[in-house]
């Protein structure tokens, strides 16, 4: 009997990591960040971040959100520090986190060195298109030991989106992504981008995929491309009026296919702008808007 609880022993043994063992990640931006431990005190400055936690069953390790983290739900019991350019490393320190998950344009060089003097890791993540979400949800995995978990997330994307690619029927329509409204100057997604990777998923094409990255457009160049459909993400009133009434009511728009046709549509400004596992739902609700244009085509 001894001889048999010494054997349990000893196997329990093993199966623990060394005391002392540690782990190294290698973030976005290719620095390594050595962790004595996987992570159980994290502030998330940015919303996407929150979602992965969320998505790897690793939220209870967020102890402190930014200003626009706002899923699940849950998070917003958290308390809530500076982001973004009102960053504030005291509140963030205050909350004694192990490490800060921030992206890579969001924060300055030196808010970065007085955390990591501070002893909090920063981790840093960098998603544009899809691939970059993969990225960020394996490196939120193995700073927080959920690997496996990262990698069923990382599957079950694949699978949404073969699924809804399959399912597309696009027509060769044309789309326009609006990021940002006139008043403040439009933006929109090109190439690399997974706006713009969401759009080939369900058929369709970006009129401006011949431009690379987020970009900044004109009025102009937007009438002349006279996209079948405008997706805007501004969820909110532009001088008093509601997002898609201000695009119809533009001058210039008026003569454009997708006003005329009414195919001007508000898109959940969260899913779609998130580089998070999330942007599943965006796939699917812009393939939706795919799908129901092609009926409307059929029937008419």
């Amino acid at each position: 009997m001894k001889k048999i609880w010494m054997t349990a022993l000893l196997l329990a043994l093993l199966a623990l990591p060394a005391l002392g063992e540690g782990l190294t990640v290698t973030d976005m931006m290719g620095r390594e960040i050595a962790l004595d431990a996987p992570l159980t005190r994290v502030v998330a400055l940015q919303p996407s971040d929150a979602e992965i936690l969320d998505a790897l069953g690793a939220l209870d390790v967020l102890v402190g959100r930014g200003t626009y983290v706002d899923y699940p739900e849950s998070v917003l019991s958290l308390p809530v520090v500076g982001s973004g350019a009102e960053t504030n490393v005291e509140q963030i320190l205050a909350l004694e986190p192990q490490a800060v998950f921030m992206t890579a344009m969001s924060q300055t060089e030196e808010q970065v060195a007085a955390l990591e003097a501070a002893g909090v890791a920063v981790i840093v993540t960098d998603a544009a298109d899809i691939a970059g979400v993969y990225d960020a949800v394996r490196l939120i995995g193995a700073a927080t030991g959920k690997d496996a978990q990262a990698e069923t997330v990382v599957a079950d994307m694949q699978s949404a989106f073969d699924d809804i690619a399959a399912q597309a029927a696009g027509g060769g329509k044309t789309v326009y992504f609006e990021i940002s409204p006139l008043v403040y100057g439009l933006w929109t997604a090109g190439s690399g981008t997974f706006m713009d990777e969401l759009a080939a998923m369900c058929g369709l094409t970006n009129v401006f995929g011949d431009l690379e990255g987020w970009q900044s457009v004109s009025s102009e160049q937007v009438i002349a491309a006279d996209p079948d459909m405008i997706v805007t993400t501004t969820n909110y009133p532009v001088d008093g009026v509601e997002p898609l009434e201000e695009i119809k009511g533009r001058e210039g728009w008026q003569e454009m296919r997708a006003v005329q046709s009414g195919r001007v549509y508000l898109a959940d400004n969260n899913i779609m702008t998130r580089p998070s596992p999330r942007l599943v739902e965006a796939a699917q609700a812009l393939l939706q808007l795919v799908l129901d244009e092609t009926a409307g085509d059929e029937a008419a």
